[in-house]
């Protein structure tokens, strides 16, 4: 990504986001008119953080300064490593609103945490497959550390799903489960191709198009969280519905 093009494209990606986080504020907002329970309005609060801190991590991505080679002489694209201080968290949050979901619709505390460390070890094994020798520490440790956590983000997307017990398998649930375990996938093709890829220059920018194009679809779905939340699980029963006002009628009711 190049000459004229360059500043189109990021201009673009720009709008999008400003626009996924716009439509992330008006979902918290449609949670608090619609329930008074402080679960779901947290778990909207916690959807708002986990985009605005991705969003500074798409700031790194940009590479406005056009720099490489930052942190060694190996990968290319290492500023890719710097963006983990803004994914890292933003996605925790998003973990944490997922588990909490999942323990409010009954699913007790050990299959997530089974679901999660199981997660966790098949990131171990997949970073350390796509490591390059020579990879500079700091690059080696953060990739390596995001490597495990983001599998572990996608895992607690399928402990979301099953959580819902019948409602697991409405479309809503699935798509909005399916959009954390899709953080997941983009990440892993940054790692796969875009940091480690063609011995460390990457796959550029085809590898980026990619990505970007997972990475907005999950956030498309997952913002979605605290109103499926809200829907399906079991304290939606207890939100105050809509108020309808009365159809006007003409007949006179007598006051005795």
């Amino acid at each position: 990504m190049e000459g004229d093009e360059r500043p189109i494209i990021l201009g673009a990606e720009l709008l999008m986001l400003l626009a996924l986080f716009a439509n992330s504020l008006a979902l918290k907002s449609w949670v608090y008119r619609n329930t008074t329970s402080l679960l779901y309005r947290q778990v909207a609060w916690l959807s708002v953080g986990s985009l605005l801190l991705c969003i500074g991590g798409d700031l790194v991505n940009f590479n406005l300064p056009e720099t490489y080679y930052r942190h060694g002489s190996v990968v290319k694209h290492d500023y890719l490593a710097d963006s983990v201080w803004f994914f890292a968290p933003g996605y925790l949050l998003l973990l944490i609103a997922s588990v909490r979901v999942a323990l409010a619709n009954g699913m007790s505390g050990l299959p997530i945490a089974g679901l999660l460390s199981v997660a966790g070890i098949i990131g171990g094994v997949s970073i350390n497959a796509m490591h390059l020798p020579g990879t500079g520490d700091y690059v080696a440790a953060i990739t390596g550390f995001y490597g495990v956590f983001i599998t572990m983000v996608g895992a607690s997307g399928l402990a979301l799903v099953l959580s819902f017990k019948t409602a697991r398998f409405k479309p809503g649930v699935l798509l909005v489960g399916g959009g954390i375990v899709l953080a997941t996938v983009a990440d892993s093709v940054i790692g796969q191709f875009w940091i480690y890829g063609n011995g460390g220059e990457g796959y550029f920018p085809a590898a980026r198009y990619i990505n970007w194009s997972l990475y907005i679809g999950s956030q498309c779905l997952v913002i979605h969280l605290a109103r499926i939340a809200l829907w399906n699980g079991p304290a939606s029963a207890s939100a105050p519905a809509p108020v309808v006002a009365a159809a006007p009628t003409s007949r006179t009711i007598p006051i005795s």
